[in-house]
């Protein structure tokens, strides 16, 4: 989870290994995890929200509230929470650690969510909270930096729920299988997870206890009293964020030279998500299993947990059972509770759809149309996020041989009416369509909310499809354009703008689009009607199809990749 230099998070990975005698030859005793489940909820108990890393936005913690409420709960926001230090933190350290406090220490409260992550936790690892957490054995909630928490609760022998967050929970109105799984959980109902098998799993058969998290987080209290790692017997989950290769190598080198390998019974991969390859291995998986290989442990790979849509609970400080095989593998927790079997590979995109990095059946599109007018959106910053995108190295547009000889014919009709193509994005890496997702994930950023879907609720922009984790333009025949008017040099009027989230994008606003006609049931006139009209026609007499939510959104019939999802970079090809 990359929020501070590498070099500094080296120094101080080598620091605790320095400073720790034990770690470099002299006997320490170890102990095995025991760790008790704080009871679960009833309909009316309190449940606190708390803020203990970056700052929330009070409208996102107000929809988490109305999830709560829904759930039956009480919910309760901390007395800091709201508050900005230092332009991210959710107030200052002492205040981040009276929230926690106060939700530990209030009998009343049954459950603490966390609100968001970032960074921040670190500052509240004390010896002081590990004996409140023993002495006020609650829920704790979240992800990412909140592995902090968790394995604080862990080393105080309580279990924690690695799962979605407060913000989640506001985002997908905690409607989605992952936080109705953490609210089943709470509830008593326990996953019993089932994976489909993976190239990169070690068979084998382990018990232990769970701990572990981002794995950024984890690895800095490696030798304090916030380390679960050190006891014996353990199970290790991890998952990570926007590092490198060589970062989390460090890392798991870190690992097993302060021995926690030699204790561990077995690895739990997660989600590795906008992680930068820079060293030659096939995939974060492949890096790891080689290291652990010499340690005869079991390794499961792909489990749904970490910075993606699907973030699957699990208990940390619980006593698990992994049973890695050659056609899937199973996780199962041995705690009271009623058992609920969870299918992952009903989870999983069909195995045709998958990231392809083969560009040689695509072309540059101005080779093919030199008369293209070009405004890559997605490469500059005025866009409806208001950053460049994941993906986009070069301001160009790339197409599928076959669409793109289609659009040429396009092109030429137009070209006698007097107009020439505008094209705003063609074919669209997944890497950016995963970026898209992030930002819709994240509901306080309303960066370009005035320019772009101003009567939008963020968070409902995965539920009304406007953004979704696959898009036809990953296909490589997709294709969003307008038309540029050579008498008046500007864009044809279509009484609306590219990428605009809202009902004045759908063709069929102001008129039957079947038929034509304009019927006035909108704010846009006869004439824009009319012009996006022309747009229609034509690409649908060339063998393209449009979508019903945007008007200048077109995907060839014919597409040649249908079932193909590629991942390469945006940037002209030689």
């Amino acid at each position: 989870m990359k929020h501070f230099n590498g070099k500094i998070l080296s120094f101080l990975l080598i620091l605790c290994l320095v400073i720790a005698p034990d770690v470099w030859g002299q006997e320490k005793t170890q102990n095995k995890l025991q760790c008790s489940a704080p009871a679960y909820l009833k309909p009316g108990d309190k449940v606190a929200l708390i803020s203990p890393s970056y700052y929330s936005k009070m409208t996102t913690v107000d929809k988490t509230v109305k999830v709560l409420r829904n759930w039956g709960y009480k919910p309760v926001v901390g007395p800091n929470v709201g508050k900005v230090y230092q332009y991210k933190y959710a107030g200052t350290q002492e205040e981040r650690l009276a929230d926690l406090r106060w939700a530990l220490n209030d009998p009343e409260i049954k459950a603490i969510i966390c609100d968001r992550g970032g960074y921040g936790t670190l500052h509240l690892v004390d010896e002081q909270l590990l004996k409140e957490m023993a002495n006020s054995p609650k829920w704790i909630v979240g992800y990412s930096d909140i592995t902090t928490l968790l394995s604080m609760e862990n080393c105080a022998g309580v279990m924690g729920i690695h799962s979605v967050m407060g913000c989640n929970l506001a985002a997908r109105g905690g409607k989605d299988l992952s936080c109705t799984l953490l609210r089943d959980l709470l509830r008593g109902k326990i996953p019993q997870y089932e994976l489909p098998a993976h190239d990169l799993n070690i068979p084998g058969k382990a018990t232990g206890i769970l701990v572990g998290g981002n794995l950024a987080t984890f690895a800095p209290l490696l030798s304090t009293q916030a380390d679960a790692l050190a006891n014996n017997d353990i199970i290790i989950f991890m998952e990570e964020v926007e590092e490198s290769m060589h970062s989390v190598d460090r890392l798991v080198n870190m690992m097993i030279m302060s021995g926690v390998m030699s204790r561990c019974k077995g690895i739990i991969l997660g989600n590795f998500t906008d992680c930068i390859f820079d060293l030659g291995y096939e995939s974060f998986e492949a890096m790891i299993r080689e290291y652990i290989a010499p340690y005869n442990i079991p390794l499961l790979c792909g489990f749904p947990a970490g910075h993606e849509r699907v973030n699957l609970p699990l208990v940390m400080g619980a006593p698990v059972t992994i049973d890695v095989r050659n056609d899937g593998a199973t996780l199962s927790f041995d705690i009271e509770g009623a058992k609920r079997p969870v299918h992952i590979n009903e989870l999983k995109e069909p195995e045709t759809i998958k990231p392809e990095y083969d560009s040689r059946e695509f072309v540059n599109l101005t080779e093919v149309i030199p008369d293209a007018i070009l405004e890559i959106r997605y490469f500059g910053t005025y866009n409806f996020v208001g950053e460049r995108i994941d993906g986009y190295q070069q301001p160009t547009a790339l197409m599928t041989k076959r669409a793109a000889d289609s659009l040429k014919v396009v092109s030429d009709e137009v070209m006698r009416m007097g107009y020439r193509l505008k094209i705003y994005d063609a074919y669209r890496p997944q890497m950016a369509v995963d970026h898209f997702v992030r930002w819709a994930s994240d509901i306080d950023d309303t960066l370009m909310r005035r320019y772009f879907y101003p009567s939008v609720d963020k968070s409902l922009l995965f539920e009304q499809n406007y953004i979704a984790a696959k898009s036809g333009h990953t296909r490589g025949s997709t294709i969003d354009l307008t038309l540029f008017d050579m008498n008046t040099e500007k864009e044809l009027d279509m009484g609306g703008t590219f990428d605009w989230f809202g009902v004045e994008s759908h063709p069929d606003y102001g008129g039957d689009p079947e038929a034509g006609k304009y019927n006035g049931n909108g704010k846009i006139t006869e004439e824009q009607f009319h012009n996006r009209m022309i747009l229609r026609e034509v690409m649908l007499r060339h063998g393209f199809k449009p979508v019903d939510s945007e008007w200048w959104h077109f995907t060839l019939k014919d597409e040649p990749y249908p079932d193909t999802y590629f991942e390469f970079p945006v940037k002209e090809l030689k």
